[in-house]
């Protein structure tokens, strides 16, 4: 074979191999605009308890226009990027968040179950980034489509969410209930969402209220939408209207968290 040929060829194989590992992102543009995060400081449990301190910074932003996944990240996709880069699959969680032995399997199209350091090196290899924690408010509350709903596509939590209520104890396959104004799924609930900025309330006055990204150090990261475990109905079986699941929560945990807490999705810019 003359050397041009074979390098044609050479270049088609690394192609084709490279083709077996795409991975298709359904991308859900969010037009920019300011918005008012944090809006709801408190948080009221079942039993009546007020609870502070757990929400994001109370001020108002602008946007600019992004792209957000519209379903969290699958571990079908996950794996296509372990195989692309020549990366183990990390082995599934055998605790849950408190602790119990649950010995989970992979499924294809449920949420990845993944550290903030993976989570950050799947967006990057799939052209993207994490979400700040602004950007996910602004989309979890509907962006310019936002009918002022306390839970990210209804007053409801249960119809837009994997909750105590209705998931079994468990989280379930990504896009099975309603989206939000947007067309976004799970935002509510089912398994938490890693964000790109760091938990560090002390700093969080000196961030720029023009695309906020965060303080610029911290021991934690923060995650949003909260997870399948938390109840959302008071004791008279009606929704919280100011519950844990609210767009506005925020739930920090070190980088190197695995466990049925903590999935992502993924950003980018327009």
């Amino acid at each position: 074979m003359k050397p041009t040929l074979l390098f044609i060829g050479l270049l088609a194989f690394i192609a084709c191999t490279q083709n077996q590992h795409k991975i298709e992102i359904d991308w859900i543009l969010v037009e920019g605009g300011s918005f008012e995060q944090g809006k709801n400081q408190l948080i009221i449990s079942p039993n009546g308890d007020t609870i502070t301190g757990f929400t994001s910074p109370h001020r108002f932003v602008e946007i600019s226009d992004f792209h957000i996944s519209k379903f969290e990240i699958t571990v079908k996709q996950f794996k296509a990027y372990c195989a692309s880069t020549g990366r183990k699959m990390p082995e599934p969680p055998i605790e849950n968040a408190y602790g119990k032995k649950v010995y989970y399997q992979w499924e294809d199209d449920k949420p990845m179950l993944a550290t903030w350091d993976e989570a950050n090196a799947f967006a990057k290899w799939a052209g993207g980034r994490l979400p700040t924690e602004a950007e996910w408010e602004y989309a979890a509350k509907g962006g310019q489509k936002s009918k002022n709903f306390h839970y990210s596509g209804s007053d409801d939590p249960v119809e837009v969410g994997w909750v105590k209520e209705n998931s079994d104890s468990t989280f379930h396959k990504v896009g099975l209930l309603k989206p939000n104004e947007l067309g976004i799924h799970d935002m509510t609930g089912n398994v938490g969402e890693w964000v790109e900025d760091w938990y560090n309330p002390k700093l969080d006055s000196l961030v720029n209220t023009i695309d906020p990204k965060g303080p610029p150090e911290g021991d934690y990261k923060i995650s949003k939408g909260v997870s399948f475990y938390y109840e959302t109905k008071d004791s008279a079986g009606e929704p919280l209207k100011y519950g844990i699941h609210m767009p506005e929560v925020r739930y920090q945990s070190p980088p190197e968290t695995r466990n049925d807490g903590f999935g992502f999705r993924i950003a980018r810019n327009r």
